[in-house]
């Protein structure tokens, strides 16, 4: 099976060998998570999961344009010292924060300490 992402270009092939035991079955966990940076204008969360490295030094705002279905993770580690507030949730600092997008909002679903 074959897909195409339109706005990106990229394609995916997708193939499942005739059956399930063997040296050439090859166990690939899927989705796999794509990191996408801050730019300017905020971040763009296209994929689930995304991953998302922040480091203010002040308190600071950063728009998400969500392209994703409702369901979607958005992984938010922030290392700076002050909370980032990332499409209106708060990410503590120093801390790593799963949100999940609702269709509406984000919510917060968990967030760990980074070790």
């Amino acid at each position: 099976m074959s897909y195409i992402n339109m706005k990106s270009r990229r394609s995916f092939d997708f193939y499942a060998p005739y059956n399930e035991e063997g040296e050439r079955l090859v166990t690939i966990p899927f989705p796999v998570a794509v990191d996408r940076k801050v730019e300017k204008n905020g971040i763009v969360h296209d994929a689930n999961p995304a991953l998302v490295t922040v480091s203010p030094a002040t308190t600071e705002t950063i728009d998400v344009e969500t392209k994703v279905q409702p369901g979607s993770l958005l992984i938010v580690r922030n290392e700076g010292a002050a909370v980032a507030t990332v499409g209106g949730a708060n990410c503590a600092q120093k801390k790593v924060t799963t949100l999940m997008w609702d269709g509406n909002a984000y919510a917060e679903l968990a967030t760990s300490a980074i070790s």
